[in-house]
């Protein structure tokens, strides 16, 4: 995975530098720069702390998922590793696309498996993401109307999509009759019969993972994003715990728009209660710290001969 990133770096740059550019203006237009000076304060020291403390509740859940289906016991450092790589690919592709074949590529050099099985573990993951982060946006959402319509939409399409798909998958695993997939394995059968390792794995892992496995994964994913959320309060200070939770998810549910890094969507997000100079400093805090913790991880790898 390393590797992949050190042959794409002008897309990356391209999109460092987008995302760079959209904070900037924002900053400007909303007269919101001064909420750089919090990132260099015990403010922006305090807030990263919690920031990594999510890191970690996030890993937990990857460890647990791992054992539970795997019986594999990943180590909470290779399990920390494969979340901040997995971050550090989504936070610099459109809507993070990549989050996931990097999470799956990593754990493939550790754990040894088929990279169809290790990437429907990684879309299972994230699914319990996109359900919970976009029902939870939607709930404090219909409060804010008429402003935050697009998150209303956002949320509720990506709940109903996500559920339809995960439905698709688990009904076509096998050899299925549908049709499209009939036209496809004619036509390229090697990528169908990927498909179909991948949708057995997936269908498996949700059919090993029981009751209190569902419960746990909810329990933890609630966890990790809510203490990403509690990361803002650090920021604002003042009266802004609960709504800086609540800006936290508007930000997640509109980033998964596909802009280059979540960029003017994720603003939008959290612009929705939170003033600019916040906007401004929990966006620059959370977006390059993923990205600076990530490309410290990705280059040990690679200075390891692991990428």
């Amino acid at each position: 995975m390393p590797s992949t990133l050190a042959a794409n770096w002008r897309k990356i740059i391209a999109t460092l530098l987008m995302v760079t550019l959209v904070i900037l203006a924002y900053s400007i237009l909303t007269a919101g720069y001064e909420g750089f000076k919090d990132l260099v304060s015990w403010k922006g020291l305090a807030s990263f702390t919690v920031l990594m403390a999510g890191w970690f509740i996030s890993a937990v859940r990857l460890k647990y998922l791992v054992g539970k289906i795997y019986g594999y016991r990943l180590s909470l450092k290779a399990s920390l590793k494969a979340r901040l790589l997995g971050g550090l690919v989504a936070n610099i592709t459109p809507s993070a696309i990549g989050g996931e074949p990097a999470r799956a590529a990593f754990l493939r050099k550790i754990m040894g498996k088929d990279i169809e099985e290790l990437y429907a573990l990684a879309l299972y993951e994230v699914y319990y993401d996109v359900i919970l982060v976009n029902t939870v946006a939607l709930i404090p959402a219909l409060l804010y109307i008429p402003v935050s319509i697009p998150v209303v939409l956002v949320a509720s399409f990506m709940v109903t999509s996500w559920l339809a798909m995960s439905y698709f998958i688990k009904r076509n695993s096998g050899r299925s009759n549908n049709s499209l997939l009939l036209k496809i394995s004619a036509r390229l059968p090697a990528f169908y019969e990927r498909f179909v390792k991948f949708s057995n794995g997936y269908r498996e892992i949700s059919s090993k993972i029981g009751f209190t496995g569902v419960l746990v994964l909810v329990a933890l994913t609630i966890a990790y994003n809510t203490t990403w959320g509690l990361a803002i309060f650090f920021l604002a200070g003042g009266n802004y715990l609960l709504e800086g939770v609540i800006a936290y998810y508007f930000m997640m549910s509109m980033g998964s728009i596909p802009t280059p890094g979540g960029s003017i969507s994720s603003e939008y997000g959290l612009s929705i209660i939170l003033p600019p100079s916040i906007v401004v400093s929990y966006r620059t805090l959370f977006y390059y710290s993923t990205i600076l913790i990530g490309f410290v991880v990705a280059a040990r790898e690679l200075a390891q001969g692991n990428g």
